[in-house]
């Protein structure tokens, strides 16, 4: 309900969004539901990577783990190392190994962000040489995707350096230990697992993708949407926002989506503004909800330890 307050307040003080007001108000059922049924599957996108990472668990646990996970990052968001740090909490009550987390925790964020990292490209490049439909500003474009590329090499580089680094010093025990081995292990394990093309890893690939739509859905819904691959750029570059570690990303996420949409063209503003503030409401809300039943049944166990399976 809070959410929805300040939403109002929002629409209400600023000036010419009253517009965007009634275009919610009026938006369309049918794409508003499509959009709902896209968040689910989104959700299930993680529920699929999460089995793939901690298949020892069993299906009901990291099930349920999973979910409680997006209700954690739907309410903190910090690019989803609330929802991870959560994770951490829970296996540790049921007495996993704090080296087996880090490393399968590094290796989920690694997997949902190399998605990310590897659509910036993907989609930036053909962009800026207008292979597909968008602006070709390289700042817009080209930039992020070099950015993108950065980081693929950075992430890399940090990986063999760790690996070396405890090979060399021998460490065995003891913080340093468990960050070397957990970042080492886990972008290799990651390097290992999309070589190995286990269908599973299309979970973080749904995760993104249908989160994607989403979008692309309440835009339709509140007027006319723009190309899948416009929103789904200014989708990836304004959801950096979704880094700020405030309650739900809130006005942050939002001024990012909506000020890069714009950046690309996408008009008018009050469609832009009501398609932003309806698909945060259901990004928002339908992990919450989904995830705090899934929390709520996994309370029960919290401390319990774990058998894992083979």
């Amino acid at each position: 309900m809070i959410f929805f307050a300040l939403v109002v307040a929002l629409l209400a003080g600023v000036p010419g969004l009253d517009e965007a007001a009634d275009r919610i108000t009026h938006a369309s059922v049918p794409w508003t539901l499509v959009a709902i049924a896209l968040e689910a599957l989104s959700c299930l996108g993680y529920v699929v990577l999460f089995g793939l990472v901690f298949a020892r668990l069993g299906r009901s646990l990291s099930s349920r783990l999973s979910l409680a996970e997006l209700a954690v990052n739907s309410v903190v968001s910090v690019s989803g190392l609330a929802g991870i740090a959560l994770g951490a909490w829970v296996l540790r009550s049921k007495g996993v190994s704090v080296e087996r987390i880090a490393k399968r925790s590094v290796l989920i964020f690694v997997l949902t962000s190399a998605v990310n990292v590897a659509a910036v490209v993907v989609i930036g490049v053909p962009m800026w040489l207008g292979l597909v439909p968008g602006s070709r500003d390289g700042l817009l474009t080209l930039l992020p995707a070099a950015a993108a590329l950065a980081t693929i090499v950075a992430t890399l580089a940090l990986a063999a350096w760790a690996r070396r680094t405890a090979a060399a010093q021998h460490l065995r025990d003891g913080r340093a230990a468990v960050v070397l081995t957990a970042i080492s292990g886990g972008v290799f394990d990651a390097l290992a697992l999309i070589r190995a093309h286990d269908w599973r890893l299309l979970g973080a690939v749904g995760y993104w993708l249908f989160d994607n739509l989403v979008l692309y859905a309440c835009l339709a819904a509140s007027g006319h949407a723009p190309s899948f691959w416009v929103v789904a750029m200014a989708y990836l570059v304004g959801m950096l926002a979704n880094s700020v570690p405030v309650p739900g990303g809130f006005l942050a996420v939002e001024g990012g989506l909506v000020g890069m949409l714009l950046l690309f063209g996408v008009r008018p503003a009050s469609t832009v503004i009501a398609g932003v503030l309806v698909y945060r409401a259901i990004s928002l809300w339908l992990p919450a909800m989904i995830g705090s039943l899934a929390f709520l049944s996994l309370r029960r166990e919290i401390g319990k330890p774990v058998a894992l399976s083979r």
